[in-house]
């Protein structure tokens, strides 16, 4: 009910600010394309500056991944959906924010063949990508299926290059399962895909080549799912459940997400534990060039995705995408009001330096000797091990809350769209019935005006009658009187 209250306020929100004069004069900001959030975006700066301000452009000659663009200034702005790592950031002098949630989808091609849902643990799945299982009936995906008919077919893997959006979350998911895959990402060439594959450029070739081709298997965002023809496959995550693709999985994913901290660790959702979580989801990331904080343009970014985050959480649900949850979005706030405010006074915001492996190595051994310090400690001391097991039930329960509140949220946001979908009905019923009452109206006054017509026509044709009818009487009193003789005329007349 809370949360019911909470999207009906956002949206009588919306609706006030929507109503006011738009007083912002906007710069227009150009960001790479060929990335799904694009449209989220563009929805964000339309509701924040208004639909004519033509605030953000993308460009199709830009990838939204191309981070060499945006050193260069060619770009203002670049979207992942990895997240980088520190070393990474510092060397590019980049920040990213995490501002939606999303997921890979591993869809397959057997609706000839398969009753039910196709079910892959990651060390099959990892074997398929890699060329190591190459038949439908290999042992390993009968062992997991046994109940579908898996035929001796070749599987054909259909694919995009690295420069595909979703290519990075993907590529993370079968590096950490297949030492195969991984060994060909770290080779610094391009990956050599297997021969049983075929390489589909952009997201409508690959999901057109996935639908012709049977016994095919690939992936895709979770923005092009479901697809019509092709099955989704359930994957067994990291606790051993096996789950298909959804928001409560991905959000599950999502719910031990630290992004206080900013580490490339915290911010991936690649494989996390959770019995619901979704072992293929992933943040999208705004990248920006720490050089351009204190530009009017990085502040109007900022500016629509803060407005984006606190006013329009239903926008992303739009856009095939997930909302952050309502802890992640506060943390992503406060860091970015945070940034604003700093830059504005004109803080430096110089990269971190990259530390050196000998730097790496002795803090983590300092770490690893407080570690040991800390658990020696809990063993001699009873009262302080029940204070840290009472630490993590409590932690457990509240990452239990927090997920029962987003399963809350995301069913309160479907019944807020199946009620807008029952209102739309019940509008388009009116419509029809207004349509139809006019149609009734329309004929009844043609047939009053026929019948008013045929009425006109037989009363001018029964006067026509009458007029002839009093002529041809007359003409024949004119010519009895001219045949009759005078002089009995004369004597007639005398006589009256």
């Amino acid at each position: 009910m809370r949360v019911m209250y909470k999207i009906a306020s956002t949206i009588t929100f919306l609706l006030i600010i929507s109503s006011m004069p738009n007083q912002v004069l906007a710069l227009e900001l150009l960001g790479g394309g060929g990335s799904a959030a694009d449209k989220l975006l563009l929805d964000w700066s339309n509701a924040k500056l208004g639909s004519k301000t033509k605030s953000i452009r993308f460009t199709n000659t830009i990838l939204s991944n191309d981070l060499s663009m945006l050193q260069n200034d060619k770009v203002d702005f670049a979207i992942i959906d990895s997240p980088l790592n520190e070393a990474e950031l510092a060397r590019m002098n980049l920040l990213q924010i995490p501002f939606a949630l999303s997921g890979i989808s591993v869809v397959v091609n057997l609706k000839n063949t398969m009753e039910s849902t196709l079910r892959l643990d990651s060390s099959t799945l990892g074997k398929i990508f890699s060329g190591e299982i190459t038949k439908w009936d290999d042992p390993a995906i009968i062992a997991l299926n046994p109940r579908l008919d898996l035929q001796n077919q070749t599987i054909t893997i259909v694919h995009s290059d690295e420069s595909s959006s979703d290519y990075s979350a993907f590529n993370s998911y079968i590096g950490n399962i297949n030492d195969k895959w991984k060994a060909g990402d770290l080779s610094a060439q391009k990956r050599v895909w297997p021969a049983n594959s075929i390489d589909a450029d952009g997201f409508t070739t690959r999901i057109s080549s996935i639908k012709k081709t049977p016994y095919s298997i690939s992936y895709l965002p979770m923005q092009y799912m479901p697809q019509p023809s092709l099955s989704s496959v359930h994957l067994m995550n990291r606790d051993g459940s096996y789950t298909g693709l959804s928001d409560t999985g991905i959000i599950a994913s999502a719910s031990s997400a630290n992004v206080e901290d900013g580490q490339s660790a915290s911010l991936s959702l690649i494989n996390k534990n959770g019995r619901a979580s979704w072992p293929i989801s992933n943040f999208s990331f705004i990248v920006i060039n720490k050089n351009k904080l204190r530009d009017e343009k990085t502040t109007q970014l900022f500016n629509v995705i803060l407005y984006g985050l606190k006013f329009a959480a239903i926008k992303p649900m739009e856009h095939n995408y997930v909302a952050l949850p309502d802890q992640i979005s506060k943390s992503v706030i406060a860091k970015i009001e945070t940034i604003m405010s700093e830059s504005s006074k004109g803080a430096p915001t110089r990269a971190a330096p990259v530390k050196s492996a000998q730097e790496n190595a002795q803090e983590a051994i300092a770490n690893k000797k407080r570690s040991d310090e800390e658990a020696l400690r809990l063993r001699n001391d009873p009262a302080a091990v029940a204070q840290e097991a009472n630490r993590r039930i409590e932690e457990k329960n509240r990452s239990a809350r927090l997920l029962a509140d987003e399963i809350a949220r995301d069913q309160a946001i479907k019944e807020a769209k199946a009620a807008k979908r029952a209102a739309d009905e019940a509008i388009k019923a009116a419509n029809l019935a207004k349509a139809q009452a006019d149609q009734l109206a329309e004929k009844n006054r043609l047939i009053a005006k026929a019948e008013k017509d045929k009425a006109d026509k037989e009363k001018a044709e029964k006067e026509r009658i009458a007029t002839e009818k009093a002529e041809k009487e007359r003409a024949i009193q004119l010519r009895n009187q001219k045949d009759e003789d005078p002089l009995e005329a004369y004597r007639r007349s005398m006589s009256k």
